[in-house]
């Protein structure tokens, strides 16, 4: 049995961890660059935001692989250094971790469309999601998560990808205001179209705030999906004026829906864009007077 699995059977909630990129952007990282690069460039600022979060009680800790795909890589001219980058990333997270949280290695999308709404055949797809699986496995990450999918066909293909592997394998998707992945699934679709794949938990991220997400992990638990994970923005962002995206939702406003996530069924909570470690902080506040682990 996993660390993760045995966690998830003898706790009530878990706790993972914020945002990565915009933590990483407050501490200089342009807008439009490579966040994986910075695992090599600015090393000690990664695992600074790492430790951060162990500080403010998370207990699954997020790699700054979310973009280490080759095809991704290769848009910054940096394909060469897809191995060096992704286990170096596993590294830093590792080292903040100790023994206070495990390792959850993430993998986002590849930002190209499966064939026939977009140029990514399906063999492309499960060339560079297995490629990036495998090194982040072998690196030594507790747990494989996909996250911020929005395709139920894509995550099919990198899901099954990461068979084999040795490690459990969690997956979230984004859905929109009115409860909708950009392809049209709705939470109960996403899961019964995954539900066959072996995922040890399953949820939603990004998109949205926390009080938008309540139904969402609601309508997931009602079509039977397995430990919940939920992961909202800091609320919706407005644009600044200097073009860039501000989140505006506090700490405390956003741990404000621990119970209503509970109820819904949520086991696994955490943080997407805008969110920081006090926002961690104050879930952990929040879950442990709602439910004590």
């Amino acid at each position: 049995m996993s660390l993760l699995t045995e966690l998830l059977r003898s706790r009530r909630w878990i706790l993972s961890d914020g945002a990565i990129g915009t933590m990483l952007q407050a501490r200089g990282l342009p807008v439009g660059a490579s966040p994986e690069l910075w695992n090599l460039t600015h090393p000690d600022d990664v695992r600074a935001v790492h430790q951060e979060y162990v500080s403010a009680g998370a207990q699954l800790i997020t790699t700054n692989t979310f973009g280490g795909s080759r095809r991704k890589l290769r848009k910054f001219d940096a394909e060469d250094r897809f191995q060096e980058a992704n286990t170096s990333a596993v590294r830093l997270a590792r080292e903040a971790a100790g023994d206070s949280a495990l390792v959850m290695g993430s993998i986002g999308p590849l930002g190209d469309l499966l064939e026939p709404y977009g140029d990514l055949t399906e063999q492309e797809a499960v060339d560079e999601y297995g490629a990036l699986a495998q090194v982040i496995a072998a690196a030594g990450a507790d747990v494989i998560l996909f996250e911020t999918f929005f395709d139920v066909a894509e995550l099919t293909v990198a899901v099954r990808s990461a068979s084999g592997l040795g490690i459990p394998v969690l997956a979230t998707m984004t859905f929109d205001e009115a409860g909708r992945t950009m392809m049209g699934s709705t939470p109960s679709d996403a899961w019964q179209s995954v539900s066959g794949l072996g995922l040890v938990a399953f949820g939603a991220n990004c998109s949205t705030g926390p009080d938008r997400m309540v139904r969402v992990i609601s309508e997931m638990n009602e079509a039977g999906a397995p430990a919940l994970i939920a992961q909202p923005n800091a609320g919706m962002p407005e644009m600044t004026a200097e073009g860039n995206l501000r989140y505006l939702e506090g700490p405390e406003s956003f741990a404000a829906h621990v119970p209503d996530l509970l109820q819904a069924g949520c086991k696994i909570f955490g943080g997407c864009c805008g969110t920081t470690p006090e926002h961690i902080r104050a879930l952990r506040r929040n879950l442990e007077a709602a439910a004590p682990a």
